[in-house]
């Protein structure tokens, strides 16, 4: 495990070994500024003397890959996992707002049609501008730890066509489904022979309206496989509750999520060099044999065709996950009141180290015994005491970090949890 290094004026120096750390350190020449990767600050003038540093990121819709090589070692490693709950967590914001509207505002007339942001010219969702801050996040991040010289991005493009339907080759890719039709809407109509799915004809409502089976907000999408034609009559029932429908959900969200984040990150002015994923599965398998991860990938995406490097046996897996909770009290007319700040000193998703673990506080109670979990939510234990034995590693932040060890005695890669980084470093 190695040890990075800034100066005077937060620049980033090449990493050193736990060894010359613990010397600044007991010298009083350095002070430790990061816990989880571990990095010190030093605290005299020096020369500022880097070498070439190359970073390379995997972008992804679920998880990212990235690291970092230089002098034939990986200096750096981690995977993010992406947010995939920014639009419920929208829904249940909206849903507490108007709620609380209706208790404390409800005469004030109603605002939402203000919003000038959702009309904006190039506006981006919620949910793709949080997955494409994420990336951005992690550059700065690296940057902040390693002299980075040169970037190396995999952006990935997907045949959709392909995607949703196998087959298709040649000429078959200029006569789709929606060929002869103006738009989806006439198509759905066409195939299902301008009659209602659901009662046949039965309501003689001659309206008919095109439904999504798989809500939007749900992750379903415009693809025609999720559009069927009901009547206004059907329409209605259905979204009342009436009746329900079933349908699979998109297999091609996140090649299309894929493909916007590919085309906003070569807007930004990132300087960078690009690869393709034919390129890094070769390294990968062909020179440095490796097996399948995001950030195997991540090191394959560094190297060039005829490199070999030293892998670290250190990972960082990251989450992103939101800022706070919006549900503020519980109960039928809202008399439990929720504590969501801190509480015996700490809040949800805080690194705690405690006598049954280390794990981040999944949940909250008021005799102080708490439940903790790993990074993925996995329980770790239902039940601490945090009223005893028990000291807060780090604080709450958008992106949860921990560091992993990877062993190899399996053909695949297992994972175990480290100690405090402070225990890694004085060992």
């Amino acid at each position: 495990m190695l040890v990075f290094v800034i100066n005077q004026n937060k620049n980033p120096l090449m990493p050193c070994k736990p060894s010359k750390a613990r010397k600044l350190l007991q010298a009083g020449k350095a002070k430790v500024v990061r816990n989880t990767p571990f990095t010190i600050k030093l605290l005299f003038g020096s020369s500022g003397y880097t070498q070439p540093v190359i970073a390379g990121m995997d972008t992804g819709s679920k998880v990212v890959g990235c690291a970092a090589i230089a002098n034939g070692k990986v200096l750096y490693q981690s995977e993010i996992y992406l947010r995939e709950n920014v639009s419920k967590k929208m829904e249940q914001r909206k849903m507490y707002r108007r709620t609380r509207r209706g208790r404390k505002t409800r005469y004030r007339p109603s605002r939402f049609a203000n919003r000038g942001n959702s009309r904006r010219e190039g506006r981006l969702a919620p949910s793709i501008k949080s997955k494409l801050e994420a990336h951005f996040r992690e550059k700065r991040f690296v940057e902040s730890l390693l002299p980075v010289t040169e970037w190396k991005v995999e952006l990935a493009s997907f045949d959709i066509h392909k995607i949703t339907n196998p087959e298709v080759s040649g000429i078959g890719y200029q006569e789709g489904d929606l060929k002869g039709f103006y738009n989806v809407k006439a198509y759905v109509l066409d195939r299902d022979g301008y009659t209602c799915q659901h009662c046949r004809g039965k309501s003689k409502d001659s309206r008919l309206h095109c439904h999504h089976i798989v809500f939007r907000s749900q992750k379903g999408t415009d693809a025609p496989e999720n559009l069927i034609t009901l009547c206004e009559t059907c329409h209605k029932a259905l979204h009342n509750g009436e009746f329900k429908l079933s349908g699979n959900k998109s297999k091609t969200k996140h090649a299309t999520e894929i493909g916007i984040l590919k085309s906003q990150i070569r807007k930004s002015g990132w300087s960078f060099a690009e690869t393709f994923g034919y390129e890094t599965k070769y390294r990968r398998e062909q020179v440095l044999k490796l097996l399948k991860t995001h950030y195997f990938d991540a090191v394959a995406i560094c190297c060039r065709d005829d490199q070999n490097v030293e892998v670290e046996d250190s990972i960082f897996l990251k989450r992103n996950v939101s800022k706070g909770d919006y549900q503020q009290r519980t109960g039928k007319r809202s008399e439990k009141k929720i504590p969501t700040g801190k509480l015996f000193g700490l809040r949800k998703f805080d690194l705690v180290k405690t006598s049954k673990g280390i794990g981040f506080v999944k949940g909250k109670r008021s005799s102080g015994f708490f439940a903790i979990s790993d990074l993925f939510g996995n329980k770790i234990s239902d039940s601490v005491n945090v009223k005893k034995k028990c000291r807060r590693l780090s604080a709450r932040s958008t992106t949860l970090v921990q560091m992993v060890q990877m062993t190899h005695s399996s053909p695949t890669c297992h994972f175990r949890q480290a100690g405090t980084v402070e225990e890694g470093v004085s060992c």
